[in-house]
C-alpha cells in the first residue's frame, strides 16, 4: 500500500472516531439514567426523573425543598418539621425507624435518606425494587454543600442546587472575612454543651466544631478523639470557657424553647458554674437546634448565629 493511501485512511478512521465520539452523548445536567455511589457505597442507578419521592432523613427534607423538589416529596419522617409544608405531608415513622410497607404502599421513585438510616432496613427497600439512595451527613460544611449537589443532580434540579450553594458559599465568606484576622487572643475560648450544666460537648469532627472556628473561637473540646465527648467539669475550669453555646430546644424536646437569658439563669444557679468566666459575664447563648446540629442549609443559618455571639462586635455596624 502506498504511503499516500495508507495516510488517506488513517485520516478516515480518525475523522470517523471524532464523529462517532460526538454521537455518543454522555448523560447532561438533569439527564436519566444516572448512576452514582450513594454515601454507605452501594451503586444506585435512577432511571428516570423522580415524580413521587419519600425522605427518610430531616436534612434529605429540608435540601429538598430548599431546590424546589418539595411539590414532589409524597412523605417524610415525623422529624421532618421544616419548611412548614415539610411538616404537612404524611408520615411513615421516623429517622430510624421508618415504615417500609407503608413506603412501599406509596409506589415512590425514589427513596432518600442518609448515612444514618439503619442499613439493613435500606437493603431491605432495595431488595423490594425501590430505588434508595442515602446521602451523607457527616463531615463539613463543604460536605454538606457536595451533598446539596448531589441530591439536585438526583432528582434534577441541578441549577436550583448549585444556585443555592453558591449562597450558601458567600454567606460562609462573609463571616470568615470577619474573622480570619482574629489573633490567637482573639479567638475566644468557647465551649458548647447540649443543655445547661450538661458536659457533654462537640469536639474535633462534628459540625459545631467548625462553625466554632470559623466564628472566631476556640473549641475547648477540639482536642478530644471524638465528635461528641463528655468533658469533666475539672477540664472546663481549667479551660475557663469565654463563651457558651447551648441548644435553645434541647434536641427535640417538646418544652418551650430556651432563650440566652433563661439559659444564663439556670447556669448562675449550679455552684460549680458560677466562676466560669462565661457565665460571670453574661456570655451563655441558647441557639436553635436544627441550624446547629442539623445538615442541610440552615448550617450557616447557625454558622452565623455562633459568629455574633462570639463576636458580636464584628457583626455591629461599622464592624470590621
Amino acid at each position: 500500500m502506498e504511503r499516500r493511501e495508507f495516510l488517506g485512511i488513517l485520516l478516515f478512521v480518525g475523522v470517523l472516531l471524532v464523529l462517532l465520539l460526538f454521537a455518543v452523548k454522555l448523560p447532561a445536567a438533569g439527564e436519566y439514567p444516572i448512576t452514582f455511589t450513594d454515601s454507605l457505597n452501594r451503586k444506585v442507578t435512577i432511571a428516570r426523573k423522580p415524580q413521587k419521592i419519600v425522605s427518610i432523613a430531616p436534612s434529605a427534607t429540608e435540601v429538598l425543598f430548599a431546590i424546589g423538589a418539595g411539590n414532589r416529596v409524597i412523605a417524610d419522617t415525623t422529624y421532618c418539621d421544616y419548611p412548614p409544608a415539610a411538616a404537612k405531608l404524611p408520615k411513615i415513622g421516623g429517622y430510624t425507624n421508618p415504615d417500609v410497607e407503608k413506603i412501599l404502599a406509596l409506589s415512590p421513585n425514589l427513596v432518600l435518606g442518609a448515612r444514618g438510616n439503619p442499613l439493613r432496613l435500606l437493603n431491605q427497600m432495595q431488595s423490594l425494587k425501590l430505588t434508595v439512595a442515602a446521602i451523607d451527613e457527616e463531615g463539613s460544611l463543604d460536605q454538606v454543600f457536595a451533598s446539596i449537589r448531589l441530591i439536585g443532580k438526583v432528582v434534577g434540579e441541578d441549577k436550583q442546587a448549585a444556585a443555592l450553594v453558591k449562597k450558601l458559599k458567600l454567606r460562609r465568606t462573609a463571616v470568615v472575612a470577619k474573622t480570619a484576622k482574629l489573633t490567637v487572643v482573639q479567638r475566644l475560648r468557647v465551649l458548647f454543651v447540649f443543655a445547661p450544666g450538661d458536659l457533654f460537648s462537640a469536639g474535633r469532627g462534628s459540625f459545631i466544631d467548625e462553625l466554632i472556628r470559623l466564628g472566631g473561637g476556640r473549641n475547648i473540646a477540639a482536642k478530644t478523639k471524638t465528635p461528641w465527648p463528655q468533658l469533666s467539669m475539672e477540664t472546663v475550669i481549667a479551660e475557663d470557657p469565654q463563651v457558651i453555646l447551648m441548644l435553645s430546644g434541647q434536641m427535640g424536646g417538646k418544652q418551650k424553647p430556651l432563650t440566652s437569658a433563661a439559659a444564663l439563669a439556670r447556669f448562675r444557679a449550679l455552684p460549680r458554674w458560677r466562676d466560669i468566666s462565661a457565665v460571670k459575664a453574661g456570655r451563655v447563648f441558647a441557639l436553635d437546634d436544627d441550624a446547629m446540629t442539623l445538615p442541610g442549609p440552615r448550617l450557616v443559618d447557625g454558622l452565623e448565629a455562633t459568629a455574633k455571639a462570639i463576636h458580636p462586635e464584628l457583626f455591629r455596624k461599622g464592624g470590621k
